[in-house]
């Protein structure tokens, strides 16, 4: 007992206090990185968590209303919470000590009589290489901190990304149905003219085949509409009954109002929840380098107390040591592995935030040329495109163009409105792609090149170029 006594010190200096649950601090620290005020959602998923989000089902959603609904319902986020859980018990786990070994021997001798040999001992190397072991746990802790908070905010952004696609699917579905009456209209008049003989079968043929083709592309723009919807509706974690929602709203005019684009790059490095995880990564890697130098010098050691007992005599105690001579294996190996490690992830760490100020670079002139080319389309094209087809009617009233170049021109006006929707579209995948960057994400826009323009090339009946250049 005595023995136990004089080891229990170093038993309770091993238990190291530490919250259980940091769901809270990393809850909060998502909403702050995404502008987000929320209170923080309740994570058991239970029933009041079932009924507090039909209650917000039942209006049409915001982008907000949205993000509370995928962090009360999605259940990878509740995984999440889980995980960090875990990573704490880690932190834990490197504060403790190892436990004290208890053994013991007994001789039975020929003559007569048995020896008795007890030992208790604690290994007191593990007491000296604590303190390199819970920094390098605060490390490895600190970076699965950002790391999951980099995940809290990826399914946020993936809600607003969400959102977006789904506005602007509706609303290029909605200018495809004018595009189907405009068709509809043509052909009606084409076989009302082909009737009384003013209009021939190919051309009575073209406006057939130019209905018959709106109505593939209007198909095609409401599977578009579902197909906008699903990824929505997974990052909410609905199903069933409670996918009979709405979304609220439209996409933005101006798809940057209210956004700083100044100082991108040092911004999006200070915020880098990745880069901050390579930072701790190396922390715990230097920790660990330490750890393997001292530990080449003295491996392993116990002290603790042995008993012996001969036969017929009383009990004798003592101090007991034990070391493990670094003979055989000095373990300069594993520090030089370890050191090879930490400049690895020093290079790696480096490298990291070149590449986010290059995302930073791309994603800010992405973000503004788009909304640029928006711009320009809704102020200048768009209005002259407006007088174009006010011109075109003038002239049809005036019986100096026929019915078919008023529909002409409507359908190149609808072409331009539809390339309108894509661009500000597009405009606010690169402004919310940037803003994720700023609250310290990665996406992986910022690595890719900008599609293309999703609306194809039609014929402008407003545009009119000679079939031949003479000089």
């Amino acid at each position: 007992m005595r023995a136990l006594r004089l080891l229990a010190p170093l038993a309770l200096a091993a238990c190291a206090a530490a919250p259980t649950n940091d769901a809270d601090a990393l809850h909060q620290a998502m909403q702050q990185r995404a502008g987000a005020h929320d209170p923080a959602p309740p994570l058991d998923g239970g029933d009041e968590t079932h009924t507090a989000v039909r209650d917000l089902l039942r209006a049409p959603l915001t982008d907000d209303v949205a993000v509370r609904v995928a962090l009360l319902h999605n259940r990878r986020l509740r995984a999440v919470y889980v995980r960090l859980g875990i990573a704490r018990q880690d932190l834990v786990q490197a504060g403790l000590l190892r436990n004290p070994v208890l053994g013991g021997d007994a001789r039975f001798l020929f003559d007569g009589g048995t020896e008795i040999e007890m030992g208790l001992a604690q290994p007191f190397v593990d007491l000296l290489y604590r303190p390199l072991r819970v920094r390098m746990g605060e490390a490895e802790f600190a970076a699965a901190q950002a790391l999951l908070t980099d995940e809290l905010l990826a399914v946020v952004f993936a809600v607003r990304h969400g959102a977006a696609s789904l506005r602007a699917a509706d609303a290029l579905a909605a200018l495809q149905r004018q595009e189907l009456a405009a068709a509809q209209a043509g052909h009606e008049l084409a076989a009302a003219l082909h009737a009384a003989g003013n209009v021939a079968d190919r051309e009575l043929a073209a406006h057939r085949l130019a209905e018959s083709r709106a109505r593939l592309d209007l198909a095609a723009a409401e599977l578009a509409v579902r197909e906008a919807k699903e990824p929505l509706q997974r990052v909410l974690g609905l199903w069933g009954a409670d996918t009979q929602w709405s979304l609220a709203g439209s996409l933005p005019d101006d798809p940057l109002a209210g956004i700083d684009l100044a100082e991108a790059e040092s911004r999006a490095v200070a915020a880098s929840l990745a880069l901050a995880a390579f930072r701790s990564r190396a922390d715990a890697l230097a920790n660990l380098a330490g750890l393997r130098r001292w530990d080449g010098w003295l491996p392993d050691g116990a002290l603790g107390v042995g008993a012996l007992r001969e036969p017929g005599g009383e009990w004798g105690l003592g101090p007991r040591f034990s070391f493990t001579l670094p003979l055989l294996d000095d373990r300069s190996t594993a520090q030089q592995r370890a050191e090879l490690q930490l400049q690895q992830a020093l290079l790696e760490t480096e490298q990291l935030a070149v590449e986010i100020r290059s995302a930073a670079r791309l994603l800010r002139d992405r973000a503004t040329l788009l909304a640029e080319r928006a711009a320009f389309l809704r102020d200048r094209h768009l209005p002259h495109r407006e007088q174009h087809v006010k011109a075109v009617v003038q002239h049809y009233n005036a019986m100096q163009t026929g019915a078919f170049t008023v529909l002409d021109a409507r359908k190149a006006q609808l072409h331009d409105e539809r390339e309108h929707v894509a661009l500000r579209r597009d405009a606010v995948f690169a402004r919310l792609d940037f803003e994720r960057l700023l609250a310290g994400g990665l996406p992986a826009t910022a690595f890719t090149p900008s599609p293309l323009p999703a609306i194809d090339a039609v014929p402008d009946p407003s545009v009119r170029l000679p079939a031949r250049i003479t000089p």
